[in-house]
């Protein structure tokens, strides 16, 4: 898959491009309006990778100057609730993975449809993206939640150097007495850890996850470099919830990554942080429109994949992630981590961390 999608690629460079895709009708009337607006609000990514790449953004429309704030969506989302009580729309766009709480604010109101957004021709083709149009929503009316990154995931990971063992381990031996206190995870209240969780659920029950977070006693952490660091000393083996970002930024301080490797379990596939919501009552619409076109266009796509190392739902740009690619024959074997059909899974998680945490 790796080869036929490299070569689509590299004949896409050479094709001669349709002038009608370059500018659809309407399109100079966007990017005036975008431009008179001059400015546009994100809350993104950790990572130097992610902000840098979005950041390009500036480049290609400097008269539209972008402001890019890391907030993961558990301290986001609330912060969000917060502004808006007070009359205060600050924000366009959110770029970032989809849990439980943002599904509750679809409901309540709080994005506006993502669809009407997409603008440029190839973007409206089924043939673009892996799963076709549709595939790209993560909320069930395929209209407000798009998730243009993909890749198989566990979100959980072990040393397996230090946990020689383990025998890949299976995702239902989590609860075993020998891996109490080898645990850490990512703030579970959202985002990865909460994802998985739902995952666990679904699969083996709440028992099996209310005795992992009660008995196993895992450490709970906001920092994606402390955990890494813990998962390669051994001091807590095993990892939930880790954003791709931490295994690049740990490569590039010259950390060694082979001693990694992912728990073995039921095939899930997760968008990551590589979602877009779009939010109502946006202060710079226009703005917002032309990034979403722009951030979804074959060119950024297979830039950001590269720098980031995910991979995109576009099928025309290279793998960021060849070895986390779904096999596009069995799309039906994976379960989502992050689309809206696991939501009754995931309330019931945070049903349990509710009781557990304190």
């Amino acid at each position: 898959m790796l080869v036929v999608r490299m070569l689509l690629f590299a004949l896409a460079l050479f094709a001669v491009p349709a002038r009608a895709q370059d500018k659809p009708p309407g399109w100079d009337a966007l990017v005036a309006a975008a431009e008179k607006e001059g400015a546009l609000a994100i809350a993104g990514p950790s990572g130097r990778a992610w902000r840098e790449e979005l950041q390009r953004f500036e480049k290609s429309y400097p008269a539209i100057k972008l402001s890019i704030t890391a907030l993961a969506g558990r301290d986001f989302w609330p912060r969000l609730l917060k502004e808006r009580e007070a009359g205060q729309y600050l924000w366009d766009l959110r770029i970032g993975g989809a849990d439980a709480l943002s599904y509750r604010l679809l409901h309540m109101g709080v994005f506006a449809p993502s669809r009407p957004l997409l603008m440029l021709p190839d973007l409206l083709e089924d043939k673009t993206w892996l799963g076709g149009l549709d595939g790209i929503f993560l909320d069930n009316a395929h209209r407000f939640i798009i998730g243009f990154a993909v890749y198989e995931t566990q979100a959980v990971y072990y040393n397996q150097r230090l946990l020689p063992d383990a025998a890949g381990l299976p995702l239902e031996t989590l609860n075993e007495p020998r891996y109490a206190g080898k645990l850490s995870m990512a703030d579970p209240r959202g985002g990865a850890s909460l994802n998985t969780l739902s995952v666990l659920d679904r699969a083996y029950g709440d028992g099996f996850v209310e005795t992992l977070m009660v008995r196993q006693k895992p450490v709970i952490t906001r920092e994606p470099r402390q955990q890494i660091d813990w998962l390669a000393s051994g001091r807590y083996p095993i990892a939930f919830g880790l954003p791709s970002i931490a295994f690049v930024e740990y490569a590039q301080r010259g950390g060694s990554t082979a001693d990694f490797a992912p728990a073995r379990g039921a095939r899930a596939w997760s968008a990551g942080v590589g979602g877009i919501h779009f939010i109502e009552q946006a202060p710079h619409p226009a703005a917002a429109k032309l990034f979403v076109n722009w951030l979804l266009s074959r060119d950024v796509q297979a830039t950001l994949m590269q720098a980031v190392k995910l991979n995109s739902r576009r099928t025309d740009v290279p793998l960021g992630a060849p070895e986390t690619a779904l096999d596009p024959k069995a799309l039906g074997d994976y379960v989502g981590t992050m689309d809206e059909a696991i939501q009754p899974y995931e309330e019931r998680t945070v049903g349990i961390l509710h009781r557990v945490l304190k």
